[in-house]
């Protein structure tokens, strides 16, 4: 059984006091909603924002604690797992998956250019694979989520990097919503193709002190009204409509 994390309170004393100002790198998916929810920490455990064929979007995230330490002893290995995912979530993306990000933290994960474990290891999300920590792109920040090394490529030696993966792959996206509807989880899991049990993995840093156990349940947002075109009948009413108001000011100017 996988943990479901709860939504804690946290007031606004409670965010001010951590003094986390990570650049928007970290808070910005690469999905077509943009901005994650302000309920999601700056930095620490994992993320999972989807997009629907419908446009609604649903986000989650694991809170950072519950996540995976040590050496792998199985591979792949279960990073974290999210639960909720109930019928009248699914339902709601309407029909299917059309993007998909998951934002990782990770310290030490040496699959940076040039680490042992470069492009050896892969995220997998119930089985799907999101492709290789080496080619995601990430920011190193300190535990409160202040930048503090820049950008680069990976997750480093002896380094805190937070970076999102992002899948819109058609073919993949339909699996993962099949194994989505049918077990109402997600499951990460990490598969090394190369040294599987050479490397010590922490997924449980983050924004430290009274934050690193914030995890939301999936929080579904419809999609905006605005961006969703006006049908031609909704265009011929608007014109109707506008074509009798002339008229009446024309009837009163007589």
């Amino acid at each position: 059984m996988y943990f479901k994390p709860l939504l804690l309170a946290t007031s606004a004393t409670a965010l001010l006091a951590t003094g986390a100002s990570a650049s928007t790198f970290t808070t910005d998916s690469p999905t077509s909603g943009g901005a994650l929810p302000a309920a999601v920490t700056e930095i620490g455990g994992l993320v999972f924002d989807f997009i629907g064929l419908n446009g609604t979007r649903v986000v989650s995230q694991i809170a950072a604690s519950t996540l995976y330490v040590g050496f792998a002893s199985v591979n792949p290995f279960v990073i974290g797992g999210q639960g909720g995912y109930t019928a009248a979530i699914t339902d709601a993306l309407g029909g299917g998956i059309a993007q998909a990000s998951v934002r990782v933290t990770l310290f030490d994960g040496d699959t940076a250019p040039g680490n042992f474990d470069e492009y050896a290891n892969e995220l997998l999300i119930n089985g799907v694979s999101f492709g290789d920590f080496t080619a995601v792109q990430t920011i190193t920040t300190d535990a409160l989520g202040n930048n503090i090394g820049g950008t680069g490529l990976g997750f480093e030696n002896e380094q805190l990097d937070t970076g999102f993966f992002f899948l819109d792959d058609a073919a993949k996206l339909a699996t993962l919503f099949t194994s989505l509807t049918s077990t109402e989880e997600l499951v990460a899991t990490l598969f090394d193709s190369r040294n599987p049990y050479d490397n010590f993995f922490d997924f449980t840093q983050g924004v430290d002190g009274s934050l690193i156990n914030v995890g939301t349940g999936p929080v579904v947002t419809p999609p905006n009204p605005s961006a969703v075109p006006l049908p031609a009948a909704g265009w011929l009413l608007m014109a109707g409509l506008s074509g009798l108001g002339l008229m009446r000011r024309r009837n009163k100017t007589v």
